[in-house]
């Protein structure tokens, strides 16, 4: 019978928190806290491992414009989508990220709102390339105008493809 064993303390003067399983026959063992990896096909989870290797983690502030409602005709809304570039990375593909609003603490998603007033909104999303990471605004103005804003951001970029450390 397999005994699977979830150990979170100190190994080796080192907090660690494992979860792994023990043969039939090996119960009590733990094998895989002395020689994790000689022992990665019995190991769901190891601190000791970094399982989202982050290569790059920094800061930035967008500014957005203010935009009127549609002076000509204001029963019909203004929408339109930019891009801005906020960050160079020249990786040469284009990688896993994670944008977050720096202050709210708020994961901005594919259509994530940033700004409402009443009917008028504005939409934020992160998009990459080879080269570049973009913000992409979108946003919409039917009887309010929005007013110009500044959003702080964090964006943590993640290793491709990802490494398994030497301990």
């Amino acid at each position: 019978m397999t005994t699977n064993v979830l150990y979170a303390g100190n190994y080796n003067g080192s907090p660690l928190v494992s979860i792994f399983s023990n043969p039939e026959g090996q119960q009590g063992s733990n094998i895989p806290l002395s020689a994790p990896t000689q022992y990665l096909d019995r190991i769901y989870f190891d601190s000791r491992f970094q399982y989202f290797n982050i290569v790059y983690f920094g800061t930035f502030t967008t500014a957005y414009d203010a935009i009127p409602i549609n002076s000509a005709n204001p029963t019909v809304p203004l929408r339109s989508t930019t891009f801005k570039t906020t960050v160079i990375h020249n990786s040469g593909y284009a990688p896993a990220a994670i944008l977050i609003d720096y202050d709210s603490r708020e994961v901005i998603g594919a259509q994530t709102y940033i700004q409402t007033v009443n009917q008028s909104y504005r939409i934020a999303a992160l998009h990459m390339d080879t080269e570049k990471f973009y913000i992409r605004e979108r946003y919409y103005v039917l009887g309010d105008a929005l007013p110009a804003i500044t959003r702080r951001y964090a964006i943590g970029v993640f290793q491709h493809p990802a490494t398994v450390p030497s301990l």
